[in-house]
């Protein structure tokens, strides 16, 4: 008896031992979290615990097709291979996405991961000023393979430091694309007219007129103008009119050419000169007159309606299948063909100018601070390759797509209305961008070639290629400078004039310009101005 009692206490002394040395190894199953680290970034850091619930807030890749459903077999995927509760929300598009995330922001709830447009900057260094924000660097080692392919560039992280730190995850342009634009003629009413594409920006005037007053569509109707665009972003004339700038030599809002007298464009003479062309073309009445309100949407119908033989567009926006549809049915023998910006007096030419900078991701600091940080690596990285990266971009592999014998993503065999790039199917990609990487597989698939109504080969990726190879200005440092305090004075200062300008409510000439100028004075323009070049010097984008 005696024997048999000091037998069992030596085994349960064994036992205490050994549970001793397995919670000092960390081994126990209950082992508390380790310091600084809460109870959800312990979860995230493993499959075990409580599943993390991360909200998600990005632009939709096509606003129109609404979020993924609740049954989405992503959600479950996502919690069972990543411990995640992910949690989607569409950010609205343009000032009303910026109206949300900063109402939000003023109640500290911003979501847990969410995308900050490169157009507005400026929210980014709000939100860091205001200490919402969470710095990024900590997440780049959980994520090894993503940050490899994507964070690795030192200049794209100036792009969002602020005092010296980093304050988001920003991705070169390369699965986004970038030099999209170009400027686009309808061959069909060149060859119809015995004209060559213009090379110059006398011959684009020439070729212009003609298209509107020779009836290049043969309808018998005086209902077709030269050239079409619209005002798509202050203070300038944008995008669609940027060709015009790019001859003088003076696109976008700064000068990069010439770092020793970084200016902005608006008061340069050349500025001057290619509103005078502008205003020339309303004057000659060979663009749509309506061009001072119309909305991106209207624009968009009015080419595709066949009323503008030339413009400037967006490669996918022209030749993807889905958008070259209507264009096709208004105009079954219509030809638009890419042709270099137009050379201006000095030589000069570009489509405009460009940013190297893709998505860019942020962190809350709430979402930070409650350990989230591990949970959001690993849906990053998940998402970066294999299977998240399918499923985001294309959906489930023989249900929304399949894979040929050369790797090729295809939709043969599909049933049309499952097929990743079919309407039907945008809710379950509306997070495609976290995914895509711009790889060749990736390209044919998101632009795959078709043929017309009357049987001629569209092939997406070369109009992308031509585009690509434009003329371009580099102005990718300057989404670093941030905007001035009345930032919304000077580009309605400027946007007002500048209109007035190119419908000959005011004249142009040097002294009408200077007084135009002048006026930037009574707008502190010199400090933003400034303090614009100074940034730029820091960040070591000026010598």
């Amino acid at each position: 008896m005696n024997r048999a009692r000091k037998s069992w206490a030596g085994l349960i002394l064994v036992g205490l031992m050994l549970s001793l040395m397995l919670a000092a190894c960390g081994s126990s199953p209950t082992a508390a979290p380790a310091a600084g680290q809460s109870a959800a970034g312990q979860a995230a850091s493993g499959n075990s615990g409580a599943p993390v619930d991360l909200n998600v807030w990005l632009y939709a890749s096509a606003p129109e097709g609404g979020p993924p459903p609740a049954d989405w077999v992503g959600f479950k995927m996502i919690k069972d291979k990543l411990n995640i509760n992910l949690k989607f929300t569409m950010i609205p598009q343009g000032a009303d996405g910026d109206t949300k995330l900063s109402t939000l922001a003023a109640s500290n709830d911003l979501p847990d991961l969410f995308q900050l447009s490169n157009s507005n900057r400026s929210l980014l260094f709000k939100f860091a000023q205001q200490g919402l924000l969470a710095p990024t660097d900590s997440l780049l080692p959980m994520m090894p393979e993503r940050t490899k392919a994507r964070y690795s560039d030192e200049n794209l992280k100036k792009l969002d430091s602020y005092n010296g730190t980093v304050y988001g995850l920003q991705e070169p342009a390369s699965g986004s694309l970038y030099k999209r634009t170009g400027l686009y003629i309808r061959q069909d009413w060149l060859d119809k007219l015995g004209l060559k594409a213009p090379t110059t920006l006398d011959e684009f005037m020439k070729v212009a007129q003609a298209f509107t007053t020779q009836d290049p569509d043969g309808n018998g109707k005086n209902d077709t103008y030269g050239f079409g665009g619209f005002v798509d972003n202050a203070p300038g004339m944008g995008t669609y009119f940027d060709f015009i700038f790019g001859a003088f030599g003076v696109p976008g809002d700064w000068t990069y050419g010439d770092p020793s007298n970084f200016d902005a464009t608006y008061k340069q003479p050349a500025y001057e000169k290619a509103m005078q062309f502008i205003a020339q073309l309303n004057q000659n009445k060979v663009i749509d007159p309506d061009w001072p309100t119309l909305k991106v949407d209207d624009f968009r119908a009015r080419w595709k309606q066949g009323k503008y033989g030339m413009f400037v567009e967006d490669f996918c926006a022209l030749s993807c299948q889905a958008n070259y549809k209507a264009f096709d049915t208004n105009n079954p023998k219509g030809k638009l063909t890419l042709i270099a910006p137009p050379k201006g007096p000095d030589g000069k030419s570009a489509v405009g100018t460009f940013t190297a900078a893709g998505n860019n991701w942020i962190v809350s600091k709430k979402a930070m601070d409650a350990g989230k940080g591990p949970a959001i690596a690993k849906f990053l990285e998940w998402a970066n390759s294999g299977e998240g990266y399918y499923l985001l971009g294309f959906g489930q592999k023989d249900i929304n797509y399949k894979l040929d014998s050369n790797n090729n993503i295809v939709t043969t065999g599909i049933d049309p209305k499952m097929a990743y790039n079919s309407k039907e199917q945008q809710p379950i990609l509306q997070m495609k961008w976290l995914a895509y990487n711009g790889a060749d597989q990736e390209l044919h698939a998101r632009y795959a070639a078709f043929q017309t109504s009357d049987g001629r080969n569209i092939d997406p990726l070369e109009y992308y290629k031509a585009s690509f190879n434009s003329p371009y200005v580099d102005a990718t440092a300057g989404q670093l400078i941030q905007p001035a305090a009345n930032s919304a004075d000077i580009s309605r200062y400027i946007g007002e004039n500048l209109v007035q300008f190119a419908l000959g409510q005011k004249p142009i000439n040097d002294g009408t310009w200077k007084t135009f100028v002048d006026g930037f004075n009574g707008l502190g323009f010199a400090d933003y101005e400034n303090n614009g070049k100074q940034t730029l010097k820091s960040a070591g984008f000026l010598k």
